[in-house]
């Protein structure tokens, strides 16, 4: 996946860790080579290659995975859509576009989930359009974290902690001096500084932005955050970080919140217990950090008889 994995395991004897750690490492690969569009046969490069033309047959893994991304897609109101590849490479170059550009337009009319259909009886997936193409960057971390989190698990593991690319966290049981697990949310102009603290057991964190730092240490729009609503690059630099139980759900919610309306951000975050939400907006040239809590139902008015 093109970035670097770090597990910590506490306690555990070498032979056992570098087993565990080698189970760990083939999963990873596995997973890789499934959900990859860089590997010419894993199944979203041929799923992407046949499904314009006829219905793909998907195993039952990777079946389940097009729907956690379609129900994404659902409750976000479409702000996680993975078909948005070609709209990434059409800003690639670009600063501008006239919004009469015809190139921009065919692009969207071409694209989105609702495009995508799928088929729960035959497990079949077909595209309603040529220029449709799935692309699983915003899933395939969190994904691989829910599977690793399973292996430790099964091997009666208490406590680890997982970092996949320092963007996506695994935190298990209680750190080894007793407590939480404290996750950091980096300040990127202020390097070695946190932002906001995540207190984590048995959960996951997962950050995207749409910038990088470059080497004067500015930050530095690279634009492949794409808002589906009007098909163009979030301008603004800023970052999300999502905590949630499941690895697969902070990933994707923190990639859709980037691009989605405060209003969506607390609908997804009251149909689940232990969401919380950080967004830094760093555009006037400090990180200023907008921290959304779930709002509790209000009480039953009861009528006086």
């Amino acid at each position: 996946m093109n970035t670097r994995f770090h597990i910590i395991i506490p306690g555990i004897d070498d032979e056992s860790g570098d087993r565990l750690f080698g189970a760990v490492k083939q999963e990873v690969n596995r997973i890789e080579n499934k959900l990859s569009r860089f590997i010419p046969d894993s199944d979203v490069a041929m799923l992407n290659k046949k499904a314009a033309n006829e219905s793909v047959r998907a195993d039952d893994e990777f079946f389940e995975i097009i729907n956690a991304c379609r129900f994404c897609w659902d409750i976000t109101e479409g702000a996680f859509d993975p078909t948005l590849r070609p709209l990434m490479e059409y800003w690639k170059n670009r600063s501008e576009v006239d919004e009469a550009d015809e190139k921009l337009i065919s692009i969207k009319d071409n694209i989105g989930m609702e495009k995508v259909q799928i088929d729960s009886e035959s497990k079949t997936i077909k595209f309603d359009s040529d220029g449709l193409e799935i692309d699983l960057g915003g899933f395939g971390k969190g994904y691989a974290l829910e599977k690793v989190k399973y292996i430790l698990e099964d091997a009666s593991v208490k406590s680890a902690f997982i970092s996949f690319g320092e963007s996506s966290i695994l935190a298990l049981g209680e750190h080894p001096a007793g407590g939480s697990w404290k996750i950091g949310m980096n300040d990127y102009l202020n390097p070695g500084q946190s932002l906001h603290r995540f207190y984590v057991n048995g959960g996951s964190v997962s950050t995207s932005s749409n910038f990088f730092v470059s080497d004067n240490g500015r930050l530095k729009n690279h634009r492949h955050v794409i808002d589906p609503k009007i098909g163009q690059p979030v301008e603004r630099c800023c970052s999300v970080s999502v905590s949630a139980e499941s690895p697969v759900l902070a990933e994707m919610l923190s990639t859709a919140f980037l691009v989605s309306s405060d209003e969506v951000i607390y609908e997804v975050m009251n149909q689940y217990d232990h969401l919380e939400v950080i967004k830094v907006d760093y555009e006037s040239g400090q990180g200023i950090v907008t921290e959304f809590e779930q709002k509790e139902a209000d009480p039953m008015v009861q009528e006086d008889n």
